[in-house]
């Protein structure tokens, strides 16, 4: 299994921000990155 680390930035805001390396979408909370990364990039078997 391959570990899908997030890319994280700061807006000029200075809010943090999560990156998706695969399809680019952008989360502000990480459980939302997690929850995506688990439903579209997960294959289940």
């Amino acid at each position: 299994m391959v570990e899908l680390r997030a890319i994280t930035f700061v807006d000029r805001d200075g809010e943090l921000y999560y990156r998706c390396p695969r399809c680019g979408r952008i989360f502000r909370k990480s459980k939302d990155y997690t929850r995506h990364v688990n439903r579209a990039h997960v294959m289940k078997g």
